[in-house]
């Protein structure tokens, strides 16, 4: 997905789709490069130094520690959980499946929900 250094490609080598889908679209890569690192990790080092077994000095250098380097060691995989998060809600956005329907937004005929309604009450 990642070309040399920290730099997205704007389109997939495999199947075309744009990464970047417009203002903004980076957020979701940074909210879960953001979560991990203070939900996964940041609170370890704060519970481990509650429990008794981090030093508080040692605790606010882990954690310095962690909260920049981390995040610019998680930064691809951030994305990748947020494509794969993104195109797991919205499937239809994906290149390959532009033409079909949701499995649950199916139906079994061809007619609207609202007309199967209609015709249930004459």
């Amino acid at each position: 997905m990642f070309g040399k250094r920290m730099q997205l490609p704007e389109r997939c080598p495999q199947c075309s789709a744009r990464w970047d889908r417009g203002n903004g679209f980076f957020l979701g890569a940074m909210v879960w490069n953001y979560a991990v690192t203070v939900f996964g990790l940041i609170l370890g080092v704060v519970l481990m130094t509650l429990r008794g077994w981090l030093a508080p000095g040692t605790a606010i250098g882990l954690g310095l520690g962690i909260g920049l380097v981390f995040p610019w060691i998680f930064y691809k995989w951030s994305w990748s959980l947020w494509l794969a998060s993104y195109y797991a809600v919205l499937p239809n956005e994906l290149p390959a499946n532009a033409g079909e329907k949701h499995p649950l937004l199916r139906h079994e005929d061809s007619k609207s929900p609202s007309a199967s309604l209609d015709s249930e009450r004459d």
